[in-house]
């Protein structure tokens, strides 16, 4: 068969930096096979700015392909990074033997960049090399104090430099004093930048969210009404530094200071940086809260441009979550032990569609499925004649699960942190010794992954600990944020290659790292909202629903888990979520009640629900069971097969677990999915 040659012709309706250009990746060699460092660059048209073009020669009968925008940096060597990619469940796809005419393929199809198929659908792109980091800088609360003045209304901008260089991205030169300097005759501008331009998120608006450019004079900030975030990302970040500047309401320069990422000492934390105004006097200081983010550094598969779920979800009725498994055990009595290997398959039994569970580290870094960050390490006195006392002389102490090592916990005598106080309201956490493996508390995450039922899907939440509104620390002294966060995705990503997954967690900034270090799985934000049942967080991002809305959008995440105490008193931030294209969530004590659990469903309307005992009332079965079954039935009507003389082929006699990830994509695809793509109109030229 002669070579057919495929044209690629692509329209972007964003607005693309001077350093951005567009990629096509796909399933031939010739495209990269699905790596985007094998990606075919594609062309801008001199006569239409927003039209790039490019083709290949392949003797492949089929093609899937994806676009995507991206830029190179330089830092000891050149790196393609990707900004923003396609993120459709099923990629692009043409049928070249079909559609090839006089060996030409798609010569006159013009596409729209991030459309397909019926549905928009575009995920930032991830972190892909070692020497690869995002910085976020963050300017909240009282972050502006001047040592003579009271200001209020300033605009502030940050402009990302590399050290080395007189002249930052875009030729921007720091303004200076009309003073003579003395010029390093070794400075030699490199071929490309080492860091991107700095792009803005506006947390206190719902309308700008979203990064975006910075506009000349930088962007409004108010103390204690606004929240800015800066993020920049860096493939040299010794060299990295920021230049920020303060401007009037009218656009006046006040003052400008650096801050250089090298001096800081940790990946995260909050730093004061003194500025001055032209004359060189210090007239003030301002307060940034910062996050490195780096890489998965652990080993694990590599992650291509395949198969992505980060922005899927498809509309069916409400997703049915079971909390902790089958449920709270500890204090509400359910009928299995809480977050162990049985209660998730129970709860999968008892038709669930995901089970929720909480994940953190053990003291040897082992992925370990437990609620609270401290347990009771119960000791038994000793009288002196070395006799043990009463039981009721017993002592607690209370020990950081970060602090022990997973044997110890398997192997100690522990309990759970209200159990003293409250002896008859709560079950004992200690394992018997003849308990069964999967009875037991503690299990692995890997172990979850493995023995849990594969029909079930996972909303794994990710336990990092806070600092609440009142001053106190959930657990201070803990894992560094990147090494934690690494050990758990290495994980899934090796363990989970065919199962449902979902991330979620309190900390806004664990989700930012959880997004942006894979590019496979959803990231809901999980949030407290206004309440008067738990303890709040001190992070404005959790103070209320609609603040974790915006901060869900601007991260690029899939949605907001909400707590159903303040959904009960107003729901308008699902309307709210919903507006800006995000998927809903519910948790909360109040779903005990099947009253509430039906107004969420039925008047809110939330895409999912997590609650207790799931299935025990009334049975259901697992969503995605139900769908499959229907598509076979429907497969076996429509080849012929409905007859109960007929035998099935062997093919469907098999495992009902797909055996490969494409599988498990073509079974959330409807019929109406397959004739979109198969028969999607091409943009008249």
């Amino acid at each position: 068969m002669a070579p057919s040659r495929v044209h690629f012709t692509v329209d972007v309706q964003r607005q693309l930096s001077y350093a951005e250009s567009v990629f096509v990746t796909g399933s031939t060699q010739s495209l990269g096979q699905w790596d985007s460092e094998g990606a075919l660059p594609l062309q801008r048209l001199d006569s239409n700015p927003n039209r790039w073009v490019g083709s290949i020669e392949t003797e492949d009968d089929a093609l899937k392909f994806r676009y995507f925008i991206g830029y190179k940096l330089f830092g000891e060597v050149e790196r393609l990074i990707v900004s923003a990619w396609e993120a459709h469940l099923i990629p692009r796809h043409v049928l070249i033997k079909a559609e090839a005419r006089n060996g030409e393929c798609r010569k006159n199809h013009i596409d729209l960049f991030d459309y397909y198929a019926g549905r928009h659908s575009c995920l930032d792109g991830w972190l892909q090399y070692l020497e690869e980091n995002e910085i976020l800088l963050s300017i909240h609360g009282k972050a502006l104090k001047f040592y003579k003045s009271d200001r209020r209304d300033c605009k502030i901008k940050v402009n990302s430099l590399d050290v080395r260089r007189r002249s930052g991205l875009n030729g921007y030169v720091p303004h200076s004093n009309d003073e003579e300097e003395e010029v390093d005759d070794d400075d030699e501008e490199a071929p490309l930048p080492s860091h991107s331009a700095t792009l803005v998120s506006v947390l206190s608006s719902s309308s700008n969210c979203k990064y975006s450019p910075q506009s000349e004079k930088g962007v409004r900030y108010n103390n204690l009404c606004d929240h800015l975030v800066f993020r920049t990302r860096s493939v040299a970040v010794d060299f990295l530094a920021f230049f920020i500047e303060i401007f009037s309401e009218e656009g006046k320069r006040i003052g400008t200071c650096y801050a250089l990422p090298s001096t800081l000492q940790d990946s995260s934390g909050i730093t004061s940086i003194p500025f001055i105004n032209s004359s060189g006097r210090p007239i003030g200081q301002i307060t940034i809260e910062y996050l490195f983010i780096r890489n998965l550094r652990i080993p694990h598969p590599r992650q291509l441009m395949d198969t992505t779920y980060a922005k899927h979800w498809k509309k069916r009725s409400t997703i049915e979550v079971g909390h902790r498994g089958a449920g709270n055990s500890y204090t509400k009595f359910a009928m299995a032990r809480e977050n162990t290997i049985h209660s998730l398959n129970v709860a999968a039994k008892n038709g669930a569609d995901y089970v929720e569970f909480d994940v953190q580290l053990t003291k040897d870094k082992i992925a370990v499925i437990y609620h609270d960050f401290h347990v009771l390490l119960s000791v038994a006195r000793r009288t002196r004649d070395g006799l043990n006392v009463e039981p009721a002389s017993t002592d607690y102490h209370e020990m950081a699960l970060k602090d022990l090592t997973l044997s110890q916990l398997q192997l100690l005598k522990m309990d759970h942190l209200a159990h003293p106080e409250q002896q008859g309201k709560v079950s004992k956490l200690t394992s018997e010794i003849e308990e069964e493996t999967d009875y037991l508390p503690f299990p692995t995450l890997i172990d979850a992954l493995h023995k849990v039922d594969q029909d079930v899907g996972f909303n794994i939440e990710v336990k990092y600990p806070m600092m609440q509104e009142d001053g106190l620390h959930e657990c201070a002294n803990y894992f560094e944020r990147n090494d934690f966060v690494d050990i758990i995705l290495a994980d899934v990503l090796s363990s989970a290659p065919h199962r449902r997954i979902m991330f979620s967690s309190f900390d806004p900034d664990i989700c930012a790292m959880i997004a942006i270090k894979q590019n496979r799985y959803p990231v809901f934000f999980l949030c407290v909202g206004e309440t008067q049942r738990y303890a709040r967080f001190k992070d404005q991002r959790c103070s209320t629903s609609l603040a974790s809305v915006n901060f869900a959008c601007g991260a690029d995440l899939l949605g907001v888990n909400f707590n159903s105490e303040d959904l009960l008193n107003d729901p308008r931030p699902v309307m709210k979520a919903s507006e800006l294209g995000l998927v809903s969530f519910v948790w909360g004590e109040d779903l005990d009640k099947k009253e509430h659990i039906n107004y969420f469903k039925r008047d809110v309307g939330v895409d999912g629900i997590i609650y207790d005992r799931i299935g025990e009332e009334e049975r259901r079965q697992n969503v995605f069971v139900v769908e499959r079954e229907a598509k076979r039935a429907l497969n076996l009507v429509t080849s012929g097969e409905s007859t109960p003389q007929r035998k099935a082929s062997p093919e469907r006699e098999g495992p009902t677990t797909p055996s490969t990830p494409f599988q498990c994509i073509e079974e959330e695809m409807t019929s109406a999915d397959a004739r979109d793509i198969i028969q999607s109109t091409p943009i008249s030229t």
